[in-house]
């Protein structure tokens, strides 16, 4: 029997959100015994029963004998050549569900769920005992400074992108949120600084931050994954925003979304190359904070959880 084969390329947090829409389309074609392949991010769909056993890494040996072959058609859903995207009238789940599901009615797609495993529920369980009883607050906030696109050039953070925190402006909001709360620092161990005494580090892959981020109490985070997951397990949090639109990558009827007042953002959205080049000159200090700034950003942090955490 032919199928259909979705290929989930890009980063995790495109991976997170397009699964909504692919347990949407196993509900919708029962008869379709598809198959989804994902780069590099296969894990994520571990332990989602619609999912689970239709999810392979392309990277395996065999994939296109014992896959593709066998397929009727591929698809290969792209929300950023989706006009409704690149307008800001759809979020990238709903670009995805679009795009899989051919339809404008999103009113029954669900969250962006991972589903973690007992035995890593309690290895992130240990980690917020181990936190707590060093950094001795109540309440854990994971914070996620830094985008996909930073990288670090001679000692120094950068994106170009202007998705991630300046670096300066991330340690002086973690030293304010750490008088008030345990920190984890989410982030590769490359982009960490010996400066950030505030948070708590540690290596972990998606999996196990996705349960961390289950276990914490509230999130604070860029445009990337962390705030997939943490709005897939419904956590309250804080979302910082630069160059990129929170209608398209994050979910601000649940989160609550900072951006710099008084400048207006362009961003082609990696469709054509010279004036996403352009774009990012334009956006380049969207993610900069001046001190008072970032005293604002986190009162209403602080005012925030207030409300949202019990």
């Amino acid at each position: 029997m032919s199928y259909t084969v979705f290929m989930i390329d890009g980063g995790a947090g495109r991976a997170i959100a397009a699964i909504p829409a692919l347990i949407k389309y196993h509900r919708k074609n029962p008869d379709d015994d598809f198959r989804v392949l994902v780069h590099g991010w296969d894990t994520l769909y571990w332990g989602i029963p619609e999912l689970q056993d239709r999810t392979f890494n392309p990277q395996n040996k065999g994939t296109f004998d014992n896959i593709v072959l066998g397929c009727k058609r591929i698809v290969s859903p792209e929300p950023y050549r989706q006009p409704s995207y690149f307008t800001q009238k759809k979020s990238l789940g709903q670009a995805f569900d679009e795009i899989i599901n051919e339809t404008d009615d999103h009113s029954d797609l669900g969250l962006p769920r991972i589903i973690t495993s007992k035995a890593e529920e309690k290895i992130a369980g240990n980690i917020m005992m181990e936190v707590k009883k060093k950094q001795k607050k109540e309440l854990t906030i994971v914070i996620q400074p830094y985008g996909r696109g930073a990288r670090v050039d001679n000692g120094h953070v950068i994106d170009e992108g202007s998705r991630s925190l300046d670096p300066d402006a991330y340690l002086l909001l973690a030293k304010k949120l750490a008088t008030k709360y345990n920190l984890i620092y989410f982030g590769e161990k490359q982009f960490a600084v010996d400066q950030d005494t505030y948070t708590h580090k540690m290596e972990m892959d998606l999996r196990g931050w996705a349960s961390v981020i289950q276990s914490s109490d509230y999130f604070v985070g860029c445009d990337s994954v962390g705030q997939y997951m943490a709005r897939g397990f419904e956590k309250p949090g804080t979302v910082i925003y630069g160059s990129t639109f929170p209608i398209n990558t994050s979910f601000p009827e649940h989160f609550q979304i900072i951006e710099k007042p008084g400048i207006k953002k362009y961003a082609p959205i990696r469709l054509v190359d010279l004036d996403c080049h352009l774009a990012d000159r334009l956006n380049d200090t969207l993610m900069d904070f001046t001190p008072d700034e970032i005293q604002d950003i986190f009162l209403k942090i602080v005012k925030d959880i207030e409300n949202k955490v019990k």
